[in-house]
């Protein structure tokens, strides 16, 4: 009888941390871990809301700097590993800064989740342009995100950009 007690409130005890840290601490669902291709530079941005129990959570900026093109693979990582996932939106903004006089230079970028394509789009010089990355599923049977980027229309004098990926996750909304 002892037992038995002892183990229905440990299970008690660990649901209630699980929910209770589940609220406590949001933020993403499923975490984008670099694998291969070109790494990015990781600078963080500062923090945002995540809880009612923490002050705020790191945003994060990945950046490329990029002469011709560039394929980044990520693994999909999730809160309860590879058994258990959901299908949840994936979140961020992309934008491009060019080195050089570019005149009319475009990027075009595209997004996918394993082999779908989820998202893409182009940058150009137009100053502030950003493209919001805020629609598209990933479904929860993906294991890989692949960001791609290459030179659309590249006038010369025109050397290099960094391409830009603020603040990107995957969240599901369980949490």
């Amino acid at each position: 009888m002892r037992d038995r007690l002892f183990g229905g409130s440990l299970l008690v005890a660990i649901v209630a941390l699980f929910l209770g840290g589940g609220i406590a601490l949001k933020g993403p669902d499923r975490w984008l871990t670099y694998q291969k291709g070109p790494e990015p530079r990781t600078s963080e941005l500062g923090s945002e809301p995540c809880g009612p129990v923490e002050n705020g959570c790191a945003t994060y900026r990945w950046s490329w700097v990029v002469t011709g093109e560039m394929t980044t693979v990520f693994r999909l990582d999730g809160l309860f590993g590879s058994w258990l996932r959901w299908d949840g939106p994936l979140d961020g903004m992309l934008h491009a800064d060019f080195h050089g006089t570019c005149p009319g230079a475009t990027v075009r970028w595209s997004i996918h989740a394993d082999t779908r394509t989820v998202a893409s789009g182009t940058l150009s010089t137009v100053p502030g342009e950003r493209a919001a990355v805020h629609e598209p599923t990933i479904p929860g049977a993906a294991t890989t995100v692949t960001l791609t980027a290459a030179w659309d229309r590249r006038p010369p004098g025109c050397d290099s950009f960094t391409l830009n990926w603020d603040d990107p996750e995957v969240n599901t909304g369980l949490l």
